[in-house]
Parts: structure tokens; sequence; C-alpha cells
């Protein structure tokens, strides 16, 4: 007996009866396993708790040591110098649970954040007064140095003394917030971490385009690779006004909707080739929802108190390493060097036209920093002193640039035209036998009742000869090749399936992205023109064969990672379900 996998569901199928239309291949599970375990643990049991998958909560809580850490530290090869900031996203429908898990990874930040806050909060009302007084001696400077009571060197020192800006408060997390004020933000606190579970950074980015303007997302582009922004405006009464951030350090942690991206690739292309969406490391986990259970939750587990202090206490050590003006420089040793630039010749040589990554052609170049940055924020993460990083730690950080890869391959959906339409003709041919109980189908039959899809009965083979490659039909009289001939009839045979409480399980489901169907195979059901165009959307198969990972790198297996998706098994009888789940 043959297994097949569907969406999450393990199932012993009949290898003479019907077969998926569509195959899957699974994208890997995040290789918690390579992280501290600190961090895995508390991963595991927020997911367990929460019912999310461990995917969601690890995209957080790397986001939350790259805020902690971005800014305070570099990790170089050769000449080759990565910050320690990351831009993420992570894929999921609304009420799957990212708010509750959002809280659990990154609101120990957030108090860290506002107990920092609260400790300098006497310090820096000194400094704001401090402030104030300079403002205060620079007025009375100017009028004295107008009338002449005052020198050139006293009025030139009252000068400097006014020139700082105005002292803030510590600032780290943000969420909310336009690009104009952003700039404004990471000249005040250089570096910041916008987390999110909502698309606002990309609503309020693209909604430029419905206005006809220039999308303005340069201090998003320079603040992932902390180049210099420098923003001139004309100003109002005060004359011009000029912005000038030296080292803007920016991560981004986005948890957002599956048809967000999709619709903003489509809506605002600059965004896509100016290398925006090139920069977030994408996570498109499999939803749990449909399979989740209620009463009886467990409790918070001992590993979020350890979590809490660990990342606490790595960011207060990251802060005085700024307060000192002493940031650290990480740089790989020979091994880690070494494997790391065979991957990225691997790499590169599956970008190549026709390659396994082709399609990835403008992200690679962040996928291979941000697998660095990586390395480097896995030895922070570890508390290891020196500033070396060695093989194993590059080895982990190859691991999740390859999960990585791969949910950037699910990230761009390829298209297989044919087979779409394959799967969508196919879909009409099932349903007319199901709508009129009859086993028995000819090419015309359909036709006729599809006339405003198809122009002609001959359009109609590619859905027969999938059918019958997967064992849905036989043909009692003539064949695929006979379709549309004249004075060749063609009389097939459905399977008995078809008739009874088909499952949508037998459709099987291709590896894009989860869409909202609502719709349920029961008896006497037609596909409607949505419907059918929402199956005709997700009846995508992308190329096979896809792999992150040559066979002399490491894997999530060899790091003790499963790379395939726990099952969620359903009985035998169990009752139809929505497309959501298995198509």
């Amino acid at each position: 007996m043959e297994r097949v996998s569907v969406q999450g569901v393990h199932q012993v199928t009949d290898p003479d009866g019907p077969q998926p239309l569509v195959d899957l291949k699974l994208a890997p599970h995040w290789p918690v396993s390579v992280l501290p375990d600190w961090m895995a643990d508390h991963i595991r049991d927020t997911a367990a708790r929460l019912q999310v998958p461990e995917d969601l909560c690890a995209q957080l809580a790397v986001g939350a040591l790259s805020a902690a850490c971005a800014g305070h530290a570099t990790v170089a090869v050769d000449d080759w110098v990565e910050t320690r900031n990351l831009f993420l996203c992570c894929s999921m429908h609304s009420g799957a649970g990212k708010s509750p898990a959002e809280k659990a990874m990154v609101g120990p930040l957030r108090d860290w954040e506002r107990d920092r806050r609260h400790r300098r909060r006497d310090a820096h009302d000194l400094e704001v007064a401090a402030w104030k007084v300079a403002q205060k001696k620079l007025r009375k400077a100017e009028d004295g140095f107008a009338v002449g009571s005052i020198g050139d060197d006293e009025f030139a020192q009252a000068v400097l003394d006014a020139s700082q800006p105005m002292p803030s408060e510590f600032r780290l997390l943000v969420d909310d917030t336009t690009p104009e004020r952003l700039v404004q933000l990471l000249a005040a606190h250089e570096r910041l971490a916008l987390v999110s579970t909502e698309a606002g950074l990309l609503d309020s980015v693209a909604a430029q385009f419905a206005k006809a303007q220039k999308p303005n997302i340069d201090v998003y582009l320079k603040a992932w690779s902390g180049d210099t922004i420098i923003r001139d405006r004309k100003g109002g009464d005060g004359g011009p006004e000029s912005t000038v951030v030296e080292d803007a350090l920016l991560t981004v942690v986005l948890t957002i909707q599956p048809g967000v991206v999709e619709k903003y690739r489509e809506t605002a292309p600059e965004l896509r080739g100016r290398g925006f969406f090139a920069r977030f490391m994408p996570s498109l986990p499999e939803s749990l929802v449909g399979g989740r259970r209620f009463g009886g939750r467990a409790q918070v587990a001992p590993s979020a108190e350890v979590y809490a202090a660990e990342l606490s206490a790595l960011a207060e050590r990251m802060a005085s390493i700024e307060d000192a003006g002493r940031p650290m420089r990480l740089h790989l040793d020979d091994a880690a060097a070494a494997m790391f630039y065979a991957w990225c010749d691997d790499m590169e040589r599956k970008l190549a036209l026709g390659g396994e990554l082709a399609a990835l052609h403008d992200a690679a170049s962040k996928i291979r920093s941000s697998c660095l940055r990586m390395a480097g924020l896995l030895k922070l993460a570890r508390g290891e002193q020196g500033n070396v990083v060695d093989a194993e730690r590059m080895a982990a950080a190859i691991v999740v640039a390859g999960y990585w890869t791969a949910h950037a391959m699910l990230m761009e959906g390829h298209e297989d035209e044919a087979q779409m339409l394959a799967v969508d003709c196919a879909f009409h041919i099932l349903d007319w036998c199901r709508k009129r109980g009859l086993l028995k189908v000819t090419p015309r039959d359909v036709y006729l009742a599809n006339r405003g899809t198809y122009r002609a009965v001959d359009q109609l083979a590619p859905g027969f000869e999938l059918l019958w490659n997967k064992r849905w039909l036989t043909f009692d009289e003539g064949h695929v090749h006979n379709i549309g001939l004249q004075g060749a009839p063609v009389v097939a045979r459905v399977a008995a399936e078809v008739l009874g409480e088909v499952h949508p399980r037998h459709y099987g489901r291709t590896r894009g992205r989860p869409r909202d169907h609502a719709r349920t195979f029961t008896e006497g059901d037609g596909v409607q023109h949505e419907e059918r165009e929402n199956a005709r959307e997700n009846a995508r198969n992308p190329k096979e064969g896809i792999s992150t990972d040559s066979s002399s790198f490491p894997t999530s297996t060899d790091m003790g990672a499963e790379t395939t998706r726990v099952p969620r098994v359903l009985p035998d009888d169990a009752p139809d379900e929505p497309f959501e789940e298995f198509f």
C-alpha cells in the first residue's frame, strides 16, 4: 500500500484506485533543533500550547533575537561584512494564532524595553533638562553676539552645545508607522525593530501606488543593509529640513495573511523590482485550523521563564556594548568560510536559466546575506566567547537558509499552465458525472454543459487524459487521441467513487499558498463559477525536484529536525472537509 501526503494528512490509498490529481511535495519544517535550547524549548512548548505551527514561533523568536542583537555586532568573511538584522515574514490566515504567538515570543523583549526605559528615566530627564538649558543659553548668546557683548569663542561654544538633537527615551520596537516617520525614529534611535501581526507596513508603502505616487521604500532598503539615509525636504516656515541617519538598521518581522504579498506583487511591481520583497526571508507554514482542540489547554511551560530571562540578558548585554561604543566584529574561521562559499557556489549553479532555483534570481543574494547574518546570531544566542564563528554555527545557518529558500520557492508559486487547465477540466468532467449520477461520460456531453468555457470538444482532452493517468476513469470506446475527431466515438467510464461521498483528499493539493475555500464536496453539488476559478488558481504544480541543499551540505535532518509535516490523521468515516484543508 502506498502512503500519499496531502496537506498534513498521511493516508493509505489503494494503488490501483483513483490517485490525487495533483502531486504534493511538502516544504520543510523550521529546523528548530539548530537553535539554542532556551529558544528551541520555548518554541516547541508555545507551539503546542497555542496549537500553532512551530514555524510561526521560530520566525518570531529569530526576529526577537535579531532585534536584540542588531547594531551591536557585525559578521564578516574576508571583506564581506554583514550586519545582524533580518527581515522575516510568516504567512498565515486570520484566526490561525498569529497574535498570541507574537506575544509569547516577542513579549519578553517588549518587557525588557519597558524596563530599560524605566531604569534610564532619571538619566533621560537630566539629559532633556540639560538640552533645554543649552537652548536658552544659545538664545542669550545670539542676543549678546548681536550687540557685541560676547566674543566669538563663547558664541561658538553656545552654538555647539545647543546643536545636539533633543534626547529621546530609549526605543527599540515599533509597529504602525509611515516611512517618513520611520526615518525620524531611526534618526533618534539608529536601530529599531518593526514587529507587526498586520500588513500595515505593506499597506502604507503600496498605498502610494493607488495615488500614482512613487513609493517611498528607500528607508527599508537602506536600513536592511545599514546604509546611510539622507533625506532633504522643503520644510515649512523654518526652512528646508535635512535628516541624516548613519548606519541605520532595521529589523522587520511580519505575520501576514497569504493573499497580502501576492496582492502587492501584482499591484505594486516596483516593490519587487527594487528588491523589497527579496529582503524578506519567508515562512509559509501549514495551518492547524480545523485540527485544534479546545478545553484543558496546557499551561505556560517553565521554558517561557527561561526564554524571557535569556532573551532579556542577551538584549542587556548587547545594549551595554552599544553604551560602551565598541560593537562586536565577528568573523568566520577557515572551515566555516569554506563551507559558506561552497554553499554559495552550489546555489549559484542552481540559479542558472532553467535551474532548480532560477526563480530566485532576485532573492538569492539576500538569502546569502541572511544566512551569514544568521550564523552570527546563532553564536551570540549561545553566549559563546570570542569573535570567531565556527563551522558548526555556519552549518546550522545553512540549514535555516535552506528552509528560507524552500519557502521562497513556494512564495513564487510556480505555475504549470497546462496542468492547471487540465485539473480545471478534470473537475468539470467529474462534476458532470456527479450531478447526473452517471458513470459513463462522453467528451461531447461535458462540452455541451460547459460551452461558455470550452470552444471545442478537443479542449477537454487534457482533462480526460489526466483522469485516465490518475485512474479516475477508463475508456470503453476510443481513447484520448480520438477526442474531437469526427467518426471516432469516445466513451469513458469514471470510477464509482465519483458518485459517492468523494472526500476532497482524493484531489490532492498543490504546493502553493493556502487559499480561502469554503467548498465541500457533497452529493449533487456542482462547481459554480467563482469556485471553479478558485480551484483553477490552486491547481498549480510547481516544478518538481526543487532542492535547496546539496548532498555535501548539512540538512535539517542532519541537525536533528523533522522535515515532514506532522500528520493530522482522520478516521475513515471522516466527514467532508473544506477545500482549504485539502486542495
